[in-house]
This record gives C-alpha cells, sequence and structure tokens, in this order.
C-alpha cells in the first residue's frame, strides 16, 4: 500500500509531509541531514510559549501564568512585543481551563491526555513513538474519553483563524492513530484558537455535526496511503541529491535559510515586496 521511499523515510507526521510539500531542500536539512535550524519566527516563538502555559493550566488549574510567562520568555528569548502578545491571552487561557474542567463534569470524561505520543505501523496497528519501523506518528495537544466512549481531541493553536477544513489532513492522521491505539466507539476533532472562547469543531464525514466513527475512521486508511505516497518523486530527488530549493512564502520562516542562498534571495525579494521593512524573524 505505501511505496518503498515513503517506508524508507519514515515515521512520518503530518508536520514533516507538509515541510516536504513546501519544499525538499529544506524537508533535506532537517530529516535527512539533521542540521540545526537557526532562530525561529516570531510566530513560532509566540506559539511556544503560549502552548506551554495552557498546558500547564490543564494540567493544574490554578497555576500562576504570569511568572510561568516570565520563565518561558526568558527561555525563548521573546521580544517585548511578543511577551505583550502572549500577556493580553492569558486570561483566555484561564478561561479555558475552566471551560475545560466544567465539559469534563458534564460529559463524565474518565481518561485526559496532554501532550500524548501516538504512533502507528503501516499495518495501521499501533506501536511506540520511536518505533523506527512506525508509519505515521503525533502528539495530541489536549485527548478526554467520555462516558459515551468517545474521544475528544483537541489541537490548540495561537495563529490566525481557518476554515476548519483546511486542517483536514491533520485531523484525518490523529483520528486514525486514535482508532488503533484505544478501544473507543467513535472520535470527535476541533480547533481551540488560543486567546478565543470557543472550539471549532471537525464536521463528519458526510458533512454533518458530531464524531467520527470506527467505520468512518477506517475509510481514510486509503487516503494516508495516496497522500504519502504522492511524495514518492520528490524523495527520490531527495535521495539522489538532486532536490532543488521551492521559494515562496516558506523561506520567511525557514530555519535554514542562511544555508540556502536561493532561499536567502528570495526573502530579501519579499522583504523589498513589502516596503524594506524586516523579515518575519
Amino acid at each position: 500500500m505505501f511505496d518503498e521511499r515513503v517506508l524508507k523515510h519514515g515515521p512520518w507526521s503530518i508536520s514533516k509531509a507538509n515541510l516536504l510539500d513546501l519544499c525538499g531542500v529544506q524537508y533535506a536539512y532537517k530529516y535527512v541531514d539533521k542540521m540545526k535550524e537557526g532562530k525561529k519566527s516570531s510566530s513560532s516563538r509566540v506559539g511556544v510559549v503560549a502552548h506551554s502555559l495552557l498546558e500547564a493550566e490543564l494540567k493544574q488549574n490554578g497555576q500562576d501564568l504570569p511568572a510561568l510567562l516570565d520563565a518561558a520568555s526568558a527561555k525563548e528569548e521573546l521580544t517585548t512585543e511578543e511577551r505583550r502578545e502572549v500577556l493580553t491571552r492569558i486570561p483566555a487561557i484561564a478561561d479555558f481551563g475552566v471551560r475545560i474542567r466544567r465539559f469534563k463534569e458534564n460529559h463524565g470524561v474518565t481518561q485526559e491526555f496532554i501532550e500524548h505520543q501516538l504512533a502507528i505501523k503501516p499495518d495501521f496497528s499501533k506501536t511506540t513513538f520511536f518505533d523506527r519501523a512506525g508509519l505515521l506518528r503525533g502528539v495530541l495537544d489536549h485527548g478526554m474519553i467520555t462516558r459515551d466512549n468517545v474521544m475528544i481531541v483537541l489541537d490548540h493553536k495561537s495563529g490566525k483563524k481557518k476554515k476548519i477544513e483546511e486542517h483536514s489532513t491533520q485531523f484525518y492522521a490523529y483520528m486514525l492513530m486514535v482508532m488503533a491505539n484505544f478501544p473507543v466507539a467513535a472520535v470527535q476533532c476541533g480547533i481551540n484558537y488560543i486567546g478565543t472562547d470557543q472550539v471549532d469543531w471537525f464536521p463528519r464525514e458526510n458533512g454533518n455535526s458530531g464524531a467520527w466513527t470506527r467505520d468512518e475512521v477506517g475509510r481514510l486508511r486509503t487516503w494516508l496511503a495516496t497522500y504519502l505516497n504522492k511524495s514518492a518523486h520528490k524523495l527520490k530527488l531527495i535521495d539522489e541529491r538532486a532536490a532543488t530549493p521551492e521559494t515562496g512564502w516558506q523561506c520567511d520562516y525557514c530555519g535554514y535559510v542562511d544555508a540556502c542562498n536561493v532561499g536567502l534571495a528570495e526573502v530579501e525579494k519579499r522583504r523589498q515586496r513589502r516596503g524594506g521593512g524586516t523579515p518575519n524573524l
């Protein structure tokens, strides 16, 4: 079902597959050459810190979030403006903790998982996260199993809000891994945009609201094979050291741009187009 080059480059995650789709050279720097990335973009640093505060609040309510922000800001080297951006989200983070505790009471949550590692083999059976023979792996930001034996999967995002359908590949992967790792009857995915007061729920296969059943999730196996196998030609070029840089907005956020003359030229071109302002770093 899976191309031999796909299996050779596994295990995969959706972020790894997305990176390959954006630029084969950036993928090779990160996953083949194992090069160390440069400084993260501003949005990435803000997202990392916001996630850390939310994770702390979910693990134990009533955390001193401003104090945790100070420590995280120093670790991630946030600018004053970046720290201020995270600070504005603290009330919403605390409110989300309150709403989650209410949800757990109302739906009789029996198990909760925070930053939980999942993985599956090419035959779609479960395996350990660090199994080199694994096919797909990922980390659930937040999972809850209700009294009705439904797994709720929440992904926390700090960026701009998108249409829920734009997160379909990520949710498809989560659902396949959840069904392999837990004996639940159904799974419901959603996005919590940090700083807002609502969750965007992912619709079912037929477009209606509600959780995906085991049968519905099972039909995603064909999708995953098609999704990963489409990269086989690009992986061949990478194996042959014949991949060339693919430029665009991704160059502004690439942690390896200093090693790529084509990427540096693209960053400068985009900077000039914005009127000579600084890059998004």
